[in-house]
Parts: structure tokens; C-alpha cells; sequence
């Protein structure tokens, strides 16, 4: 048996700690998706704008228009809104460039968190198949393995897909760091710098589980 009475409470911190690290980038994915949607493109910056151009359009309402559309499609606003494009067109083109940089930024991370999750995956079924799930010892009942029972290439693949993991996170961050302040352009400079600084608290922040959890493995190996 892989647990033990004895050990019940480590045993499932161990397999907890396990569950962090081959889960957190997909949920921090998720964190980085709400702050967007909090600080780019948001609803109420769009109906402050069309405000703006319908008060220019001298019109008390405008009707008959796509809603939807309005907020996701920048052709169609210019085209409702052609009267008023003369002093407002480069507030409007920032706001839907707020969207292409969303869009882009969400799907920078997802992509690397996913590369994250697929690496932790087939390392751990690479394991699993290889060892006839000694794995499941390594991670429940290391203290009892000896050191013909496969334990150092366990460590070995373990060690080897978290460094894969670091330098896909390096590369998340490079990548974000370059498209936030160098391609991302014609976009208000305040929102640009407070989504930097939210990337970066979250990002930052994403390491803490990760640690944890690697810390909740090591504890059910001290004791």
C-alpha cells in the first residue's frame, strides 16, 4: 500500500504539493485573465467612449445598432460614429487596441501554461510507465525505496522537467515584457504600465503554490 495510517496527513500533502505544481500555471492563467479583463477593453470605458461620440453626433440615442458588435469590431463603431471620428478617432482606435492586446497577452500565458502543465503530464506518465508506477512510491513511500528501485531517475526526469518548466516561465516572462512595452502600441500609457505591474505581482506571485507544494513532497519525505 502507498499510504499508511501512520502517515495519512503527509501522504496527502505530498500528493497535494504534486497537485500545485502540475495545476498552478493554469489557474495563475486564469488570475491574469480577470486583471485584463479588469484593465483593458472593459465595458465601462466603452460606454464612457460611445457616450463621448454620441453627445458629438448631437443625437439623444442611436438605435438599430449591434450592441456586440459595437464593443468587439472596430469597422462597424467607426462606421456608427463617422460624424464624430474627427477629434475622437484616436481614442476609439486605442480602445480596440486594448482588445487586440488582451486577446494577445491571454494567449501568450495560456499557451505557456499549458506547455507547463503537458511537461509535468508526460514526465510523470514517462515515469509512471517506466518504473511500473514507482512514482506513486516515490511520492508516498520514498524512505522505503532503495537505490536500485529506479528513485535516481526518478529525480533525475523530476529535476530535468522542472528546469523545463523555469525556462518556459522565463520565456513567458520575456515574451510578455517585450509585448507589453514594445509591441503593443497606440494604447493608453497609464493602462500600460498598471498591466505590467499586475503581470508581474501575478507572475511573481504564481511561484508561491509551486513552492509549496514542493515543500509539502519534502516534508512527507522528512517524516
Amino acid at each position: 500500500m502507498w499510504f499508511s495510517e501512520k502517515t495519512i496527513i503527509t501522504d496527502i500533502l505530498s500528493a497535494i504539493g504534486m497537485i500545485l505544481i502540475v495545476i498552478t500555471p493554469l489557474y495563475f492563467s486564469t488570475v491574469h485573465r480577470r486583471v485584463l479583463n479588469i484593465r483593458l477593453h472593459t465595458k465601462v470605458d466603452g460606454e464612457k467612449l460611445f457616450e463621448k461620440l454620441k453627445y458629438d453626433l448631437k443625437v439623444p440615442r442611436i438605435t438599430g445598432i449591434d450592441k456586440v458588435r459595437l464593443y468587439r469590431d472596430v469597422h462597424y463603431a467607426k462606421t456608427i460614429f463617422k460624424g464624430a471620428m474627427e477629434y475622437n478617432s484616436r481614442d476609439l482606435v486605442w480602445y480596440f487596441n486594448e482588445l487586440h492586446a488582451k486577446k494577445f497577452i491571454k494567449s501568450i500565458i495560456f499557451k505557456k501554461a499549458t506547455i507547463h502543465f503537458f511537461i509535468m503530464i508526460i514526465t510523470l506518465l514517462i515515469i509512471g510507465g517506466g518504473s511500473y508506477l514507482d512514482i506513486f512510491h516515490w511520492l508516498f513511500e520514498q524512505k522505503t525505496m532503495e537505490k536500485d528501485s529506479g528513485i535516481t531517475s526518478i529525480w533525475v526526469l523530476l529535476i530535468f522537467a522542472f528546469m523545463l518548466c523555469g525556462l518556459n516561465k522565463f520565456l513567458e516572462f520575456i515574451k510578455i515584457k517585450r509585448v507589453v512595452n514594445d509591441e503593443i502600441r497606440q494604447i493608453n500609457l497609464a493602462k500600460k504600465q498598471k498591466v505590467w505591474k499586475d503581470y508581474k505581482i501575478v507572475f511573481f506571485g504564481s511561484f508561491g503554490p509551486g513552492v509549496v507544494g514542493f515543500l509539502f513532497i519534502m516534508i512527507n519525505l522528512a517524516f
